[in-house]
């Protein structure tokens, strides 16, 4: 069983008879990839989920997103499990809010869903298609206040003071990193009523962060949920507990959490596999080798030239392979000598660390 089927199975049964669990996070987390503000407007006025299907369904088909849909667009289908169900029929969503800043490198969205037994899941989209949004999350190998960071804490913040009960602060990929995050940098107040924080398969922090003693006071309560072939959730540092879990996709798709296997009420658990290993142990050698200015020099050079082609996301990037592919090179021609070496030399010890990394792995197995 998948996401799906666990609605499907368990919808019956409220919080009462079953308390949260790590399933219903997860659930809860890939609902922010909605566009809760398309359907409702500026306004932000509570609604079921009932009224929020219902709302999808004026300007969308959900036979279209099953049979065409990918990754987090599926995100909808959710909705239409949890309108009939009780277990989250009764669930408030509000506080929606999205906020995306081409110009400062922001992708920012988060929605607060109230749950029917009192408690509050905060919740944080992680990386959506856009390249700006990818710029983000690898800036965060360069500094540890990227713009979406601040406006979590700055979420978080406001919005729990107009929330009663206890938090549970959640989010995927990306949008777990800035769930620990908001988490360890919010009001003290706040912080409190903080009852558990989910990162599901997003990545970690720099050394500053992990050090810090905010992050070590929210440390305990931190969940990192990862499928055995995690990539993102491998990028940077965590020390929080992690849960291994099984998912029935390959590769990179795992990060999909709709492919993350279930019980009646947990994940399948399982270990990280040597691939997940591999890339922690290349780009952390590699990150380390790297200063901040070169790290955040690479990336900007590489975003410039991708901007180039006019693509606003990587599926319209994708859409004209071959002529961006032209583009790209055009550009990187363009480059002043030192920023064409500086790139061609960070690259060059990617590989070079990547080759060790395989080595190694090689060398434990013998």
């Amino acid at each position: 069983m998948v996401l799906l089927d666990y609605l499907k199975w368990r919808n019956d049964v409220d919080f009462y008879t079953a308390e949260f669990n790590d399933i219903d996070n997860v659930v809860l987390s890939y609902l922010a990839y909605i566009d809760f503000g398309e359907l409702f407007g500026d306004a932000d006025v509570p609604c079921n989920m009932d009224k929020a299907l219902k709302q999808f369904c004026k300007k969308y088909s959900l036979d279209e997103i099953r049979e065409n849909a990918e990754f987090t667009k599926r995100a909808p289908l959710l909705l239409e499990e949890m309108a009939v169900g009780e277990r989250f029929r009764e669930t408030i969503i509000e506080h929606y809010m999205d906020d995306f800043d081409k110009e400062k490198t922001k992708q920012f969205a988060a929605v607060t869903f109230k749950l029917s037994n009192g408690v509050n899941y905060i919740s944080f989209r992680g990386t959506d298609s856009t390249i700006t949004g990818w710029k983000e999350s690898l800036l965060m190998s360069c500094t540890s206040d990227i713009e979406g960071a601040k406006e979590a804490v700055d979420y978080l913040n406001n919005v729990a003071k107009l929330l009663k009960g206890d938090l549970i602060i959640g989010g995927h990929s990306k949008g777990g990193n800035f769930a620990m995050y908001a988490s360890a940098f919010c009001d003290d107040s706040i912080k409190k009523r903080i009852i558990k924080i989910y990162n599901n398969d997003g990545p970690g922090f720099r050394d500053e962060i992990i050090d810090s003693q905010e992050y070590k006071q929210i440390e305990p309560k931190i969940l990192s949920i990862l499928p055995q072939t995690s990539i993102i959730g491998q990028l940077l540092s965590n020390r929080a507990e992690e849960k291994i879990i099984k998912s029935d996709a390959k590769g990179i798709f795992q990060h999909d959490p709709m492919t993350w296997e279930v019980t009646k009420n947990k994940f399948v658990a399982d270990e990280l596999d040597n691939f997940s290993k591999f890339v922690k142990v290349a780009l952390g050698s590699w990150l380390e080798k790297i200063d901040d200015e070169t790290r955040e020099s690479v990336v900007s050079t590489v975003f410039s030239m991708i901007e180039e082609t006019k693509a606003e996301t990587f599926v319209e990037f994708g859409g004209s392979a071959f002529k961006n592919t032209g583009i790209l090179i055009k550009e990187l021609a363009k480059l002043p000598k030192e920023k064409r070496n500086e790139l061609m030399t960070a690259f060059g010890s990617l590989i070079q660390e990547s080759g060790k990394a395989a080595f190694d792995q090689i060398q434990n197995k013998s």
